[in-house]
């Protein structure tokens, strides 16, 4: 039945309902904007309203003492990094569950799912312990191979996505004589590049928004990641509301905007993946 077919009141409440959904998730955003741009009489005089004046020097002056330039360095670093590698060994592990057949291939891959269904906060201990043993503690190292363990909903989503890519193409290459590697870098990989960006984003948007683990293992304020260094800002500045919205938009903005810039990919790859699986 198509949203033509209901009655007028059902379509009528219906966009009544997305608006209302819409202005919940936009009027933050709003709030958000507006109010760094305010000075702190204009904010106390009309919180919600938009600016009389656009004060630009909230956002210099957020972005001088916060130490923007570095938490940014470190956040897209430990971002980076960790993304390229998970997409990678992830798309190797989905391609090798999708098209390679090995002795309890079912067990191993559930064992990865289950991965899901445990919340980090549970083995936050047993992971800060195992670093500290290791001696990288207060490392990028520590961060990065935390967020490199984060691999059961990529090889969900690759193994799926794969497995709708016909496997006469990887005979075919095999028998011109390509090794796995190379079948993987120049075939499989190319062809599932909406799952590539896909998991790629939805994961930039997990690690650079993190606040756990490096709160857990960085201690050096040079190392510190955006999330950080938003804490600290909300510490030193809690009465300077302008200030510290602010800081709080020059954290938002890189992954929003990641987000808007590739999210026609991510609903193409999402849709994919679901009617490849």
């Amino acid at each position: 039945m198509k949203f033509a077919d209901y009655p007028i009141w059902a379509r009528l409440a219906a966009w009544a309902l997305l608006l209302l959904l819409l202005a919940s998730v936009l009027f933050p955003f709003f709030w958000m904007l507006s109010t760094s741009f305010k000075t702190l009489e204009d904010y106390a005089a009309n919180p919600f309203g938009p600016p009389t004046a656009l004060v630009v020097g909230n956002v210099t002056e957020a972005w001088e003492i916060g130490g923007f330039l570095r938490l940014y360095a470190n956040s897209f670093f430990i971002t980076l990094v960790s993304v390229t590698g998970l997409v990678t060994f992830c798309g190797m592990a989905g391609y090798a569950f999708a098209h390679f057949r090995f002795p309890a291939k079912s067990l191993f891959f559930f064992y990865f799912l289950a991965g899901m269904m445990i919340p980090p906060q549970v083995i936050l201990i047993p992971a800060f312990k195992m670093m500290s043993l290791m001696g990288l503690v207060n490392t990028y190292y520590a961060v990065i191979l935390t967020y490199l363990a984060w691999v059961p909903f990529a090889i969900y989503f690759f193994r799926a996505y794969f497995q709708g890519i016909p496997a006469e193409l990887v005979e075919a290459a095999r028998i011109d004589g390509a090794s796995e590697i190379s079948i993987f870098f120049r075939v499989m990989l190319p062809l599932a590049r909406p799952a590539v960006v896909t998991v790629a984003i939805i994961y930039f948007v997990w690690i650079f928004n993190d606040f756990m683990w490096p709160l857990v293992y960085l201690t050096n304020n040079d190392m510190r990641t955006v999330t950080l260094g938003m804490m600290n800002f909300q510490g030193q500045y809690s009465s300077a509301t302008t200030l510290k919205t602010a800081a709080l938009m020059l954290a938002t903005l890189p992954p929003v905007i990641v987000f808007l810039i590739f999210r026609r990919q991510i609903q193409g790859g999402l849709v994919d993946g679901a009617l490849k699986s």
